[in-house]
């Protein structure tokens, strides 16, 4: 069972002594995701609150010296029923009084995950680790022995950082944020462009894609991570999944949903920054639906469709799609560097860049073996939550739970691959003209694929060329979304903008470049420019 079902399942109680800024955003997250949320923050009930929940949400955005008291109070109860404790000290350098209270809490509880934004997260590193902190973990495993004569964290720097909530863009020290997940044994998740996971008790440190530009231009989306990663805890915990393995899945959930909802602000065309906050709270209330009620054209944006004859590994003998040179001959070592070793690191790195939606595209092979490729480029895709799309099989497309499927003009028609598959399950058709589009939109496709919009190097029946008359007649005459494909790459796609599709399907584009991961980013930020802005 998955993170999201987990979080339906079990519903747990998240107790959030959030800011009086961000409360209501912070419990929405949590109650989009299926768990409940309660605000107590009296002296008086905080404690009997926190034995009563299954995690607990500190947030010190707009302190007070009973509001640090009642952090304090909900700790030790935590700490007392050992459930977890996530801490995000806001705007922790922007006055001694925070620095110094948020000391004294730490050095009253244990804390099981840190979430902050770079410039916080370094003034705690600042605060808590000195110069010579990490000298006496490695003379000591990992246990940092203090002084008898001071308290365990002792104000290590008297220097204010004044920017409020604002991440300085500073950056911050590995070394550092290592050190200060040891000290405290605490994960430590910083948030930014990208966001590193960190926890020394795991030997962990990574960095994940970030989400949004958006997440910026309102308050609250960091307290929102926070709560959510509370959310995760609690669940996982139920759920018998270890706290870094919660934490990890949270954040990839999260700042895949950021990704996809700045793209449906942009197909709408409703752009503005409390539109994208509640497309973003709705993103998160949909992540454990079927694909189909999550479906929304700007999933089409960039459409990769795999190509294992790129794929290098040990049995293989000489690739179809080679070298620019096209020789058997060349040394395997140097085609070492330029390939990816499997699909799933390739289809992983397409992911990274951008592509929005993954189709397995094979051949010749049997269902058996259909369904173990499928089922293992699934846990990738599932990973990002990205939808995959199975191509002219519909019954590996049930066997391993795929997104959906896509069938061409001589594969099972629409009519067929909807009464097999239900209205759960996306289902995608190809289309050369209107009279096909039409046909295909009455039988029940929810998309469609239309090309060959430049000729294909793969299919080579792919009829010559698509006009951008033939696009804009079909888009202009069919409600469900079009996507171009057929020998697409960076330098030809401007010439599909105004043609009204939501994206492009592109194979060998994106598969056979040297750099997936770059390539996709490229392709992607000139498919959302195209076709979504």
């Amino acid at each position: 069972m998955n993170m999201k079902s987990l979080i339906r399942k079990h519903n747990p109680q998240i107790h959030i002594i959030t800011n009086n800024i961000t409360a209501e955003i912070s419990v929405n997250a949590v109650l989009a995701l299926g768990a409940a949320a309660i605000g107590a923050d009296s002296l008086l009930e905080v404690s009997e609150i926190t034995s009563s929940s299954d995690a607990l949400v500190l947030n010190t955005g707009t302190p007070s010296i009973d509001r640090y008291e009642a952090f304090r109070l909900a700790g030790l109860s935590a700490n007392t029923k050992n459930i977890p404790v996530v801490l995000d000290p806001v705007g922790v350098g922007a006055s001694t009084f925070r620095k110094e209270n948020i000391l004294r809490l730490l050095n009253d509880i244990n804390v099981t995950c840190i979430r902050g934004n770079a410039t916080e997260i370094m003034n705690l590193c600042d605060l808590i680790v000195d110069k010579s902190c990490d000298e006496r973990l490695d003379q000591t495993d990992g246990r940092l022995e203090q002084p008898d004569n001071i308290m365990p964290f002792k104000l290590q720097s008297d220097k204010v950082i004044s920017r409020g909530v604002e991440d300085a863009g500073l950056g911050f020290s590995k070394d550092a944020v290592i050190s200060l997940s040891k000290k405290l044994d605490a994960i430590i998740v910083i948030s930014g462009e990208t966001v590193t996971v960190v926890s020394a008790r795991d030997d962990f440190y990574k960095e994940y894609p970030g989400g949004s530009i958006f997440q910026k231009q309102f308050t609250g989306a960091g307290c929102m991570m926070s709560a959510l990663v509370g959310t995760y805890l609690a669940a996982g915990r139920k759920g018998n999944i270890t706290d870094i393995d919660s934490v990890e899945s949270c954040i990839r959930d999260y700042e895949s949903c950021a990704r996809k909802a700045e793209r449906r602000v942009y197909g709408s065309r409703n752009i503005g920054t409390m539109n994208y906050r509640n497309t973003l709270i709705d993103e998160l209330s949909l992540l454990d639906k079927p694909w189909r009620y999550r479906f929304d054209k700007s999933d089409l944006n960039l459409y990769a469709i795999t190509d294992r004859s790129w794929i290098l590994n040990d049995n293989d003998s000489c690739s179809e799609s080679s070298l620019e040179d096209n020789s058997c001959n060349s040394n395997k070592a140097s085609k070492e560097s330029l390939y990816c070793k499997s699909l799933e690191e390739a289809v992983e790195k397409a992911i990274l860049g951008g592509a929005t939606i993954i189709q397995l595209r094979e051949k010749n092979i049997s269902d058996d073996e259909y369904i173990k490729r499928a089922e293992s480029i699934k846990s990738v895709c599932d990973k990002y939550n990205i939808p995959l799309i199975i191509n002219d099989n519909v019954d590996v497309a049930l066997k391993v739970k795929a997104a959906g499927v896509h069938v061409g003009q001589g594969d099972t028609s629409v009519s067929k691959a909807r009464s097999i598959l239900g209205k759960d399950y996306i289902i995608g058709a190809t289309a050369h003209n209107l009279e096909e589009a039409k046909i295909a939109q009455t039988c029940g496709a929810d998309y469609l694929g239309v090309g060959a919009a430049f000729g294909s190097s793969t299919k080579k029946d792919a009829k010559p060329l698509t006009s951008l008359e033939t696009y804009k007649e079909i888009t202009s005459n069919i409600s469900i979304p079009i996507v171009a494909i057929g020998g697409i790459n960076e330098s030809n796609m401007d010439l599909l903008t105004g043609s009204g599709i939501a994206g492009v399907a592109i194979i060998s584009g994106i598969f056979s470049a040297l750099d997936i991961e770059k390539q996709a980013n490229i392709l992607s930020r000139k498919a959302k420019e195209d076709f979504l802005s």
